[in-house]
């Protein structure tokens, strides 16, 4: 069985009129432990955020089963 955790990720984002703006993000993490759970959200937003960020929080969550869509971007 997968253990899902939420990372919360700050830092600053450019919004559409080219001001920065912060703001903080949910994101959901397939880990064992909390620990390899902070490894992965630091090395997906390493990727995604040209930036600095802080993860602010992380917390197992409820949810048992993720979805993938074929046709989706997302899950």
């Amino acid at each position: 069985m997968k253990i899902w955790y939420i990372c919360k990720a700050k830092y600053g984002k450019e919004m559409d009129d080219g001001m920065m703006k912060q703001v903080t993000e949910a994101h959901l993490v397939d880990a064992v432990s909390y620990t390899d759970a902070e490894s992965r959200i630091y090395a997906a937003m390493e990727q995604n955020v040209a930036g600095e960020f802080s993860i602010t929080a992380i917390s197992k969550s409820n949810i048992s089963e993720v979805m993938n869509y074929e046709d989706s971007d997302d899950w």
